[in-house]
């Protein structure tokens, strides 16, 4: 197999695991990038279908590292051990049933480029596949406003990032095998303590959803995982979340208020203490931390058809809800296509944090 010479602007690390049936088309539109000085190290982790004869023909391009595991050792040692052979200066990540836009390599590139303060950058990513139709989501796109997000979903799709190599030669991109199947969204929350990060405001990658991504077994360990981190979180900047305050905050991330007759003046109090114990540690940026309750508290309220201007009037909750916003929410029932997607996506936001399963 030719080998590239000279060092490449950029290491492209794609995983592989029994992907047969999607890593044909996920490692063409790689290769069809208009961004094409790149190394392409694809790492099969002792795949047991036709991925490692599919893999083959690849060989032919001196672009493309193919690596194999002799046996099956999991996505956390995979991933560490394609790092530690990237050449380029820039890594990007993607998994071997995803399609990446043709300019993503380039503006991503570019923006690293353009900001080097910055060591991570994102995008917005197009759900598709086990889904009626694609639907786009996109992030925060300011560290200020990524960190806080954190508190309910992760802004960083794993699979859509490029990051400084220099994060690896440092030790600090590692995934950390005590936080088992939240590992990326336990390395965000960690990684951006000391790391600046940003997402583009344009769709990136194309995120294939299909039914053998995550098992229901699979699914509850990476929950009670992603509340750890929730947890580490809320304690470093200040505050020892009781069950109560617990049960309060993922009722808004699993969109699922609580059966009690003062739930929205619980929410109110449990957002305030939050941004109370935020003012003396000084944690996320004050002023993005605030909107972004704001809206979750806006969105709770609607959640269970509450009076809005009610809300403004009542001291519980008069800090989440400006005079003048609508008088009535409304229910969350809208007909649709589009708004039954968004609910049905919503909570795959936060899995975007987790390692697709296995």
């Amino acid at each position: 197999m030719t080998q590239q010479t000279s060092t490449p602007a950029l290491s492209v690390v794609v995983p592989t695991y029994n992907a047969a049936r999607y890593v044909q088309e996920a490692l063409a539109s790689v290769l069809a990038q208009d961004f094409d000085d790149f190394e392409l190290l694809v790492v099969d982790d002792g795949s047991t279908d036709e991925t490692a004869r599919l893999l083959e023909p690849l060989a032919q391009d001196p672009r493309v590292r193919l690596l194999r595991n002799e046996r099956n050792m999991g996505l956390i040692a995979t991933l560490h051990r394609a790092y530690a052979q990237c050449r380029a200066p820039l890594i990007a990540r993607m998994d071997a049933d995803d399609v990446c836009e043709p300019t993503r390599f380039r503006r991503q590139v570019e923006f690293l480029r353009a900001h080097p303060l910055v060591g991570i950058v994102g995008g917005a990513i197009r759900f598709f596949g086990n889904i009626p139709q694609p639907n786009v989501f996109r992030f925060p796109q300011a560290h200020e406003g990524i960190r806080p997000a954190m508190l309910f979903y992760c802004p960083l799709a794993h699979p859509a990032l490029m990051f400084r190599r220099e994060l690896v030669d440092q030790g600090l991109f590692r995934y950390d095998d005590a936080f088992k199947h939240a590992e990326d969204y336990h390395l965000w929350s960690r990684l951006l303590l000391q790391v600046r990060a940003a997402n583009l405001p344009d769709v990136v990658l194309d995120y294939r959803l299909h039914p053998q991504q995550v098992s229901s077994d699979s699914s509850a360990r990476q929950y009670e995982a992603s509340l750890r981190v929730r947890r580490q979180m809320l304690q470093e900047a200040g505050i020892d979340p009781t069950p109560e305050d617990v049960a309060l905050h993922e009722s808004v991330i699993l969109e699922r208020p609580l059966p009690r007759a003062d739930y929205l003046a619980a929410l109110a109090d449990w957002l305030g203490r939050l941004e109370d114990a935020n003012a003396g540690t000084a944690y996320w940026d004050a002023g993005e931390l605030h909107q972004l309750l704001r809206g979750k508290f806006r969105e709770a309220a609607q959640r269970v058809g509450a009076d809005l201007g009610a809300l403004a009037a009542a001291q519980a909750s008069a800090r989440y809800v400006a005079p003048g916003e609508a008088a009535a929410a409304a229910a969350p029932g809208a007909t649709g296509l589009r708004a039954r997607l968004k609910r049905r996506l919503k909570p795959l936001l936060w899995r975007l944090s987790m390692m697709r399963g296995r």
